[in-house]
């Protein structure tokens, strides 16, 4: 799950939140879209620095009938998980303060690449909140 993403045994994490999205993502400026199903948030704090980190479960593109997936770049059916620093709580607002450079999407898949079988977090690309 989501808290399985935090990457230190010393961060504390606040519950996990209902994330309300829209129910597509627009792909290639908008030519494509993907179905979102569901989707969470919670904060990660440590000593100095915060991140903020999200997942959505996607349809994917693979075997889409659509042109979804573009040339040999597809996006598997799942979790897509995402990280962005996050600086706290506007009090005169009420708004949420995260950073507006990019962020990471991950996705978590089995591998060799250590010579151990584990799950992995493997980079698909980056966002911009």
């Amino acid at each position: 799950g989501l808290k399985s993403t935090v990457t230190s045994k010393s961060s504390k994490v606040s519950p996990v939140f209902k994330l309300q999205h829209a129910p597509f993502a627009r792909l290639r400026s908008g030519f494509d879209k993907m179905k979102i199903d569901e989707g969470g948030y919670c904060i990660e704090s440590a000593s100095k620095s915060s991140t903020m980190r999200f997942c959505l479960s996607v349809s994917g593109t693979e075997g889409s009938s659509s042109a979804s997936s573009y040339g040999d770049i597809s996006i598997p059916k799942g979790k897509l998980y995402f990280a962005l620093p996050y600086f706290g709580t506007s009090q005169s607002e009420g708004s949420i303060s995260i950073s507006k450079k990019e962020g990471t999407i991950c996705v978590k898949q089995f591998g060799w690449n250590t010579g151990w079988r584990r799950e992995e977090s493997r980079i698909l690309g980056v966002f911009r909140a």
